[in-house]
């Protein structure tokens, strides 16, 4: 991490009432962060024990994924890193990992009350990994000028397995860089830990990098782009094998209210059922 950048903000979400956290100052202070830096650090927004079990229950299912080789339906992203699909089942289907009420309130804040989730799955980046190239997780809309300027249109979340540091590798921030019409090579970077139980987000124009795995084990975070209901990643899903979500048909049917919106464009009458969370 560069010594001179400044300190990133961090949101401490414990105290934020459940009942209605978009109302709360720390989701506000939030949104503002990813408006104007691009990026939003929220800590404690999931039982630590929570994320043991799901890093338990990841390396029991998806083994099979922790080699260095693309598989059909996954997707190279550097050197010994990938991205691979994650079911919605387990605790995998759990509402606060795959909608976390904070972090939900923070991206319809930041985007609209009918964001979507566009996409959900795990990054993995084993055992020796180098350092992720510098990149946007998609080109500029339009390629325009003016696409720095214009609202988000959809947000990364990340939800590490193990914690996110200088060993085990972390995600390296460009404060401000949604802003930017290329990267500027003389800005400092930030790469903040992130521990089990915290989370981060940024806007999908923020140039960002994955750092050096320089642990002797695999770091799985799991992540979700959220999204304004017109927009598709066109960039990471170009393989036919590769699913942007995947369950089984019961699942939909299992999502709570006030989560719904979510996955309307799987099915927009869960719109229509939408409401107050029960």
């Amino acid at each position: 991490m560069n010594e001179k950048a400044a300190t990133l903000v961090r949101i401490d979400c414990r105290g934020i009432s459940g009942d209605d956290p978009g109302t709360s100052d720390q989701i506000r202070l939030a949104s503002d962060c990813l408006v104007k830096n691009g990026y939003a650090i929220l800590d404690h927004v999931i039982a630590e024990d929570k994320v043991a079990a799901l890093k338990a229950e990841f390396d029991a299912r998806y083994a099979a994924y922790l080699e260095d080789r693309e598989l059909d339906d996954t997707l190279k992203t550097g050197n010994r890193r990938f991205m691979i699909p994650i079911d919605f089942s387990g605790g995998f289907a759990d509402p606060s990992v795959y909608a976390n009420p904070f972090v939900v309130a923070v991206v319809r804040a930041a985007l609209d009350q009918d964001a979507i989730l566009e996409s959900y799955g795990a990054i993995v980046s084993l055992p020796g990994a180098q350092a992720q190239h510098i990149h946007r997780d998609n080109p500029l809309l339009f390629g325009a000028g003016i696409a720095p300027l214009l609202p988000a249109h959809a947000l990364n979340f990340a939800l590490p397995l193990i914690d996110m540091n200088d060993e085990h590798g972390t995600t390296a921030l460009w404060p401000g860089s949604h802003r930017w019409l290329e990267h500027d090579k003389t800005a400092p970077s930030q790469a903040p830990e992130i521990p089990v139980g915290s989370c981060v987000l940024w806007d999908f124009r923020t140039f960002h990098s994955g750092t050096a795995n320089r642990s002797e084990t695999h770091r799985p975070m799991v992540y979700a782009t959220f999204a304004r209901r017109w927009y598709r990643d066109p960039g990471n899903f170009y393989k036919t094998a590769q699913r942007r979500l995947s369950f089984e048909p019961a699942f939909l049917r299992s999502v709570p209210k006030g989560r719904r919106k979510l996955f309307w464009h799987v099915d927009p009458s869960l719109a229509a059922e939408d409401g107050p969370e029960a």
